[in-house]
């Protein structure tokens, strides 16, 4: 599968890409065999994440002259997660990845963990 037809299948309608039940042919994580096969090709390519580097606010405040945290407050517990150490979970991420769908309005995207969907609406991201 070439990453041209990669991009197309994040046009598919919903229910195509999250069916009422999973496909019983794909692994117990995903809902379809193509986002298992997505997962795996991720997985056999051995794509390297970048570790998950600390931003401390107030130092970065420091050095700029001004007092920053307000403008990352827009997202609620940013500040919070860009000061957590330690790295990425790099099966979640790929399984992110695999199953994020995002609707064509962008009011929403939709994605899966360990088999788990999960639904976040632009609205509450902001």
């Amino acid at each position: 599968m070439s990453a041209r037809e990669i991009q197309q299948l994040r046009f598919v309608p919903f229910p195509t890409w999250f069916p009422a039940a999973s496909d019983p042919r794909a692994g117990a994580r995903f809902y379809t065999v193509v986002q298992e096969d997505i997962y795996e090709a991720l997985v056999r390519s051995q794509s390297q994440f970048r570790e998950h580097r600390v931003i401390d606010l107030e130092i970065l405040g420091n050095m700029v002259g001004a007092d920053i945290r307000q403008y990352f407050t827009y997202l609620h517990g940013l500040p919070e997660l860009l000061a957590l150490p330690g790295t990425y979970c790099e099966q979640w991420v790929r399984e992110f990845y695999t199953s994020v769908w995002v609707s064509p309005d962008h009011s929403n995207i939709h994605y899966a963990l360990a088999g788990t969907d999960y639904r976040v609406t632009a609205q509450r991201a902001r």
